[in-house]
């Protein structure tokens, strides 16, 4: 029953654009901001639910598995599932102003990322995993505790264009370590000194 309902709504779709019509919930680039928006996990791409007051990632948004864009920043969150690892579609992810003090090494699972916001989270380290990241072109963790990381890391080189560490309580050899590892990309990152 299932696979005649998939076949139906894919002729409707077939049908509705040829004729220069896309149906609502079958347009990639409409934003759901809310979950009770969502009719069929499959039609959401770009899913924002930033500013919620959410405590834990709520399960349905690991059945959204054609999402390109997940933010989740601005909330209560103080963990993240292993089951982000299932969003293989996965670009953009915003966990910013979070409460996170760990991230899961699943999301190094997340092949296509581009652009991961940490921001403003109590974390100090980020796992090995996060080297399999190889789309990975931005990585922001503005105001958290990471002052280095893994020699894994390495292979990000070429593909990180932009590591944003500003307010992070960095020395200069952290930095010099930093770079040493990754010059390739571009860093914002304030100025510092071995002063004592």
């Amino acid at each position: 029953m299932k696979t005649v309902k998939l076949r139906l709504r894919a002729f409707l779709v077939l049908s509705l654009t040829l004729c220069g019509v896309v149906p609502l919930w079958a347009q990639p680039d409409r934003e759901y901001k809310s979950l009770s928006e969502i009719r069929n996990p499959d039609d959401v791409y770009i899913l924002r639910l930033h500013y919620k007051r959410l405590r834990h990632v709520p399960p349905v948004v690991f059945q959204c598995t054609n999402l390109r864009v997940l933010d989740l920043g601005k909330n209560f969150l103080d963990s993240i599932p292993a089951a982000i690892g299932t969003l293989a579609n996965l670009e953009e992810l915003d966990l910013r102003r979070n409460r996170l003090r760990t991230v899961p090494p699943e999301i190094g699972r997340l092949s296509k990322l581009r652009v991961l916001n940490l921001s403003r989270n109590p974390l100090l380290d980020l796992p090995d995993s996060f080297a399999e990241l190889t789309q990975l072109e931005q990585l922001i963790v503005w105001m958290t505790g990471i002052v280095s990381f893994p020699p894994s890391f390495v292979s990000l080189n070429y593909s990180l264009k932009l590591i944003d560490m500003r307010a992070c309580p960095m020395t200069y050899d952290d930095q010099e370590n930093v770079e040493a590892l990754l010059p390739s990309p571009q860093k914002k990152w304030d100025h510092v000194c071995n002063c004592k």
